[in-house]
């Protein structure tokens, strides 16, 4: 049975996204789920660049000079010991979320092969990781929002 895709809307994906980080911060596994569910109902290639977005503007903000393999490796070491709450953990899927958001293949690819609420899941753990404390994904989602936005405005017809 297939979902239809809600209209999606940026303070959809905010609202979605900000219950998904509380309830990491919680834990709370049913309200995780919800929130990851909600986004998964939403268009995916918005869902997936806004988040692609967020995680790259968080890596680089933590990482100012520069990322190297130990910082993405401590990256995903602390978003999967920060998740062990979750049962549907797969450290290998916060490697892939981590290297998809920053280029090094299509996440949106990835996120269509495997499950697209568990990818959605592993982005949304790593992201509420590198939120500075306390977790408030608000201001990041607005500069991703934004950059999608000049992004959408400058392409070429």
């Amino acid at each position: 049975m297939s979902r239809a895709r809600r209209p999606t809307t940026p303070g959809a994906i905010t609202s979605a996204v900000t219950a998904a980080v509380a309830a990491a911060v919680e834990p709370d596994v049913t309200a995780f789920e919800a929130a990851v569910l909600e986004l998964a109902t939403m268009d995916a290639e918005q869902v997936h660049v806004v988040l692609g977005w967020a995680l790259r503007e968080q890596l680089e903000r933590a990482h100012p000079d520069g990322l190297d393999a130990d910082d993405l490796r401590d990256a995903v070491a602390s978003a999967a010991r920060a998740a062990t709450w979750w049962p549907r953990l797969e450290p290998q899927l916060l490697v892939v979320v981590v290297t998809g958001a920053l280029g090094a293949h299509d996440l949106a690819e990835t996120m269509d092969a495997a499950s697209p609420a568990l990818t959605l899941g592993h982005a949304l753990l790593l992201l509420t990781s590198l939120l500075p404390p306390p977790p408030d994904p608000g201001p990041t989602l607005r500069s991703a929002l934004a950059e999608v936005r000049r992004a959408e405005l400058t392409e070429m017809p």
